[in-house]
């Protein structure tokens, strides 16, 4: 159907109605349109605090996640040194049950000279597992000090020997002579 602009033709189009309901219903659109737009714009005003409070929440969770992490990591490392410290000072212990004063002794009978003597003997036993002997011996005079270092330090079980004190007892008639070494000892790695 063709529209033709006669309008002195009969039969009349009236095309005023479809042109007041377009109109009415751009006015319609335009209005939905305004309320969209302030609709969205309040939306995105709202939805701008609430972002705001998503990121503060968000950096609180991450700021909370590293202290919570590095609280595990000192936790972990604080078990794990007391762990180490504790199975260090059970080593040093079981070195002390297994120590052999049996094995000691008659070592020191063999290597010791004949004139020397032992007044006291106490050993240390250190956390890797080391034992340091600290002796006091006696001796006629002080002529037994070389002799004694120089054979504790050819036994093999005996290592950094070291002379720590001489000293004569005020008064003696006899002069005994007192002096104190120590060393490493490795008993189960020299028989």
């Amino acid at each position: 159907m063709s529209a033709t602009w006669n309008f002195a033709r009969r039969p009349f189009r009236d095309d005023r109605p479809a042109i007041a309901a377009a109109a009415v219903l751009v006015l319609v659109g335009l209005v939905l349109l305004v309320a969209n737009l302030r609709i969205f714009a309040r939306y995105r005003h709202d939805v701008a605090d609430v972002h705001g409070e998503i990121a503060a929440l968000e950096t609180r969770q991450r700021a909370a996640d590293e202290k919570s992490r590095a609280a595990r990591a000192a936790l972990s490392s604080y078990r794990l040194s007391s762990l180490a410290d504790e199975s260090r000072e059970l080593s040093r212990l079981a070195a002390e049950r297994r120590f052999s004063w049996t094995q000691l002794l008659a070592r020191l009978e063999k290597t010791l000279p004949g004139d020397v003597g032992v007044v006291r003997l106490q050993p240390v036993f250190g956390k890797e597992g080391e034992v340091v002997l600290e002796l006091q011996l006696v001796a006629r005079n002080r002529d037994a000090v070389v002799p004694t270092i120089t054979a504790l330090s050819k036994d093999p079980a005996f290592t950094a020997v070291e002379l720590r004190a001489e000293s004569s007892p005020e008064g003696a008639t006899t002069d005994p002579f007192l002096f104190q070494v120590s060393s490493r000892y490795a008993a189960e790695s020299h028989p």
